[in-house]
Formats: C-alpha cells, sequence, structure tokens
C-alpha cells in the first residue's frame, strides 16, 4: 500500500517543486531604499569616427533653447567676453579717460548684467498668446588683458579714427576702420568701441547733444552718448544690452522679419508718446524695440540667441567664457523629470538621471574631461540618431555610467546606433 501511495504523489512532488515560469517582460520590483553601485557601460553600437567635423545647423529651432523654469541648469549659462575700447584724441577732448573711465565702463557692465538678469513684464504680446517671462540663462564678463590681471578696457587716443557719427554728410557709422586697426581678439572677445562726436560738431554752437547710439558690425560693436555727455552708468546698459542682442542673433522686434512670432509688429513709437501713454498692452518694453523701457525678451528671442551661443562652428560661441572645460564634480545636473535635448548643451560637470525619469539626447552634448553620464536603476536614457557626445576642451569625458542594484536591477538605456560619441574614455 505504501508503494503504490509513494507512486502516487511523486508526480505531485515533481510539479510541486517545479520553479514557476517567469514571464519574458516581468520587472523585479525595485525598492526605494536598495543600495546600487555605477557600473560602466560602453556600447558597441555607434559611431566612433576617427575625424569628425561639424557641420551647422541650418534655421535651428528656438524652442530647443528654451530656459526650464523648473530647473534653470538644463540649459549652461553663457558669459559673453567683453573688450572695452575708449576713444579719445590726443589733447583728451572728451575728460573721459584713466582710472575714471574704467571705473564707469565696470559700473556700465554691472548695471548690463542686472537688466539682463532680470524677467520683467513683457508689454506687448501678439493676440491670444501667453508669453512667459523667462530668465535668459546670459551675462557679460569683462575680459582680461592677456597675461595680466586687469580688466581688458583699453585708451586710444587717436585724432584719426575717435570719432563717431550717426547722420549727415561724414557719418562713418558703418566704417570698419577703427576696429581693423584696434580690435583685441576680435576671435575670441566682442570688442565694444565707446566714441563720441567730431571735434568741430563739439565747439560748433549749432551742435545738440545727440542721444545713445550703436551699431554692431559683425564682430565689434561702437556705442556712442557717454563722451559727449555726463551720463550716469545705468543710461548705457540699454544700448549696450540691445547692440549685444544684435551681436546674438536678434533683429528689431517691431518688424516683421526678426524670426520670432512672440514679438508682435507695432509701431515702434513709444519715445513719441507721453509718459502716461506707455505701459502693457500699449508701448513695447522690449530689449530689441526702442523705447525708455527696453528690458524684456521673449522666449523666442532668448531661444535664439543661445542657439547662436551653443553653434560650435559660429562666431558667437568663440565669444564665450569657455567654463564649460573646467570640471566641476560638486554641482551635477540631476535630471528629475522627462526631458528630451534637441538643442546642443555645454556642461561643466556630470549628468544624474534619477529613478523615473528619462533623459533622451538627441543633440550636441560636451562633457569635460572627468565628467560622465550617470543613469539610476529606474531611470531611462534615450540617445537619439542626431547625437554627438564629445569633450571640446581636450582630453575625454569618461562615458556612460549605469546604477545596478544588488539584486541586478539597472538604469535603462537605449542608443541609435546612427550616434556618435566622440573621444570617450575607453
Amino acid at each position: 500500500m505504501e508503494k503504490y501511495l509513494f507512486l502516487f504523489l511523486l508526480p505531485l512532488l515533481a510539479f510541486g517543486c517545479k520553479p514557476k515560469p517567469v514571464v519574458a517582460d516581468f520587472i523585479p520590483e525595485l525598492r526605494e531604499d536598495e543600495p546600487f553601485t555605477y557600473q560602466d557601460y560602453r556600447p558597441e553600437d555607434v559611431q566612433r569616427p576617427e575625424t569628425y567635423e561639424f557641420i551647422k545647423e541650418r534655421n535651428p529651432n528656438p524652442e530647443h533653447y528654451f530656459p526650464d523654469t523648473t530647473n534653470e541648469r538644463y540649459l549652461p549659462i553663457r558669459y559673453l567676453q567683453l573688450n572695452f575700447h575708449i576713444m579719445n584724441t590726443s589733447d583728451t577732448l572728451f575728460p573721459f579717460y584713466g582710472e575714471k573711465a574704467r571705473k564707469y565702463v565696470k559700473e556700465v557692465v554691472f548695471y548690463a548684467n542686472e537688466l539682463i538678469r532680470k524677467t520683467p513684464e513683457i508689454w506687448l504680446r501678439p493676440d491670444s498668446m501667453e508669453v512667459p517671462a523667462l530668465p535668459r540663462r546670459l551675462g557679460f564678463n569683462l575680459a582680461k588683458i592677456p597675461g595680466t590681471d586687469e580688466h581688458a578696457i583699453y585708451e586710444h587716443y587717436d585724432d584719426e579714427l575717435y570719432w563717431y557719427l550717426h547722420n549727415g554728410r561724414k557719418r562713418n557709422r558703418a566704417s570698419r576702420e577703427v576696429i581693423n586697426k584696434y580690435a583685441v581678439r576680435k576671435d575670441s572677445i566682442l570688442n565694444i568701441f565707446v566714441m563720441g562726436p567730431p571735434r568741430d560738431s563739439v565747439l560748433s554752437k549749432s551742435f545738440r547733444l545727440s542721444g545713445v547710439d550703436g551699431i554692431y558690425l559683425g564682430d565689434a560693436i561702437k556705442i556712442t552718448g557717454l563722451l559727449s555727455r555726463d551720463r550716469p552708468p545705468w543710461e548705457m546698459r540699454n544700448v549696450l544690452a540691445h547692440e549685444i542682442g544684435h551681436a546674438l542673433g536678434l533683429g528689431h522686434a517691431w518688424t516683421r522679419n526678426d524670426g520670432c512670432d512672440d514679438t508682435p509688429v507695432h509701431a515702434n513709437r513709444a519715445w513719441s508718446l507721453a509718459s502716461g501713454q506707455r505701459g502693457p498692452g500699449k508701448t513695447s518694453n522690449n530689449l530689441m524695440d526702442y523705447s525708455p523701457r527696453e528690458e524684456s525678451l521673449t522666449p523666442c528671442q532668448i531661444g535664439r540667441m543661445h542657439a547662436r551661443m551653443s553653434d560650435i562652428t559660429g562666431r558667437q560661441r568663440k565669444w564665450l567664457l569657455p567654463y564649460w572645460c573646467r570640471y566641476n564634480p560638486n554641482e551635477p545636473v540631476r535630471v528629475t523629470k522627462d526631458l528630451n535635448w534637441e538643442g546642443a548643451r555645454d556642461f561643466n560637470t556630470d549628468i544624474y538621471v534619477r529613478r523615473g525619469s528619462t533623459l533622451r539626447i538627441n543633440n550636441r552634448l560636451h562633457l569635460p574631461e572627468g565628467a560622465a553620464i550617470h543613469v539610476d536603476p529606474g531611470a531611462r536614457l534615450l540617445i537619439g540618431p542626431a547625437a554627438v557626445i564629445h569633450s571640446d576642451c581636450g582630453g575625454q569625458w569618461a562615458g556612460i555610467r549605469r546604477g545596478v542594484t544588488e539584486s541586478g536591477i539597472g538604469g535603462e538605456i537605449v542608443i541609435d546606433p546612427a550616434a556618435t560619441f566622440l573621444n570617450e574614455k575607453i
């Protein structure tokens, strides 16, 4: 009897001891506090050419460069390097030189930085369009004279090239002579020339003091209005920021062809109106219009500037302080939401994609030597076909590191085989 009972139970025991089949798409649950370590992840199926030539992006989409108000660091801040040249005559027609001039220029840059850091309400908007005031992620930096710690504020005493005339028979507004003679490192710094009116105009009884004015001429800016009149430095901040806007790719906002759909066409007549007739919904306060309140920038305008500054083939990026070359591991960029990067980025630190978040990279991305992309368990990294990840400053970026828990759960990494990795650490 016992023999037959054993034979009866044997199939049941075998069935009971057999492990349950694992469903193919079953993902083990990730515990909140489960420890994990980062492991090097080197994809094989990507492009790693020995040489690579970056191609200029035609008509970049400004939306790819909009600042993110939930975390401004998702769009790296840019610092534009400036030189200043103060023009005068050999007998100092303008009492603006020496320490007085240097102090004044520093104050102008200070006030221009204050202006560009603010996010004032936008007064004129296209009908039925919400136009938020976003952070600009831009600053102005006085360069240093090569080999010294002195700010790059140069003084030139030239009886032929000291003057600037906007209108009239002798106008030289668009002349590049002074730039060609005195510009310093114009391939890496934006040169600003501070100029006054010609002597005969200053001495003429009929001469009328002009307002502030300026012009951007491709690789330098000329401004006037402070040498012929004792203006406080904050009055010069708008013309400086306005002309820098032109240098970074912005047109006049009141026109139809400035490339932005969030800047309405208007009459640009704020200066001709009484103060009571100006204000929100009445006149413009856009930095790229003419008004007593040149200060606001729309998202499209901010995006256009950052697109220019992020173009590795363009002039504007070469004017920037390349702080992205100095690796700073203490302030990593932490991705805590789903992000899709289509516009180029230059970071000076590591990137961490946190649990529950997805980062899609489909753009040029610079990381300095030593910096890596970390993908936590429960996070996703998607690298698209247009991605080019590289280090632009020499050396090698540290590659991708995948977080893996003790139970074997790791971050998800999906890379298009058309993506390009350059100078990645092996």
